[in-house]
């Protein structure tokens, strides 16, 4: 069997819908971070993360030079944050312009006012054609106030704001 071509597999995967996050890193001094859509959890013992960054990404550079990384998942009112972290309008030695940042255990720069963080060591980075599978021993988190995760869907951000599920508080665990 064929495989599908490039354009194909992207018109499918953008009726995948997934949440929105910031990975970041710190090395020497230096900061970066990317958005992301490809996070998922894969492990609970041990505690796994895992994500994909395309290309020569600084921010994966400065994982693999660090060998951590923390990751913030958006609430639906931080798509500007997304936006920034994509790349639109800032250069990559910019993005955290202006931008207040707090750390947990690894001392990675987190974003405030998220739904949740991460703080992960690298596990293991899985050279692919074309990217990098990332994956993240957790080594810290921590829940901020609940609200509706920023979601992305066919390209483009979705408002989910009225969905039953974001009306009711999370309940603590």
């Amino acid at each position: 069997m064929d495989a599908v071509n490039n354009e194909t597999l992207k018109m499918v995967m953008r009726n995948w819908t997934s949440g929105v996050g910031v990975v970041t890193s710190s090395y020497q001094g230096e900061r970066s971070g990317t958005t992301i859509s490809s996070f998922a959890s894969v492990s609970l013992d041990p505690p796994l993360v895992l994500f994909n960054l395309t290309g020569e990404n600084a921010t994966r550079m400065m994982i693999e030079q660090s060998g951590k990384f923390g990751v913030s998942m958006l609430a639906y009112d931080q798509h500007d944050l997304s936006e920034i972290f994509a790349g639109f309008g800032r250069r990559v030695e910019d993005r955290f312009a202006g931008l207040q940042t707090f750390t947990l255990k690894g001392g990675v720069p987190l974003l405030p006012d998220a739904l949740a963080w991460l703080d992960c060591e690298v596990f293991q980075i899985v050279p692919l054609p074309g990217s990098s599978l990332i994956i993240g021993k957790v080594v810290d988190g921590k829940l901020g106030e609940y609200r509706c995760p920023l979601v992305y869907h066919n390209r483009a951000y979705v408002d989910i704001i009225n969905d039953s599920a974001c009306k009711g508080k999370i309940k603590s665990f």
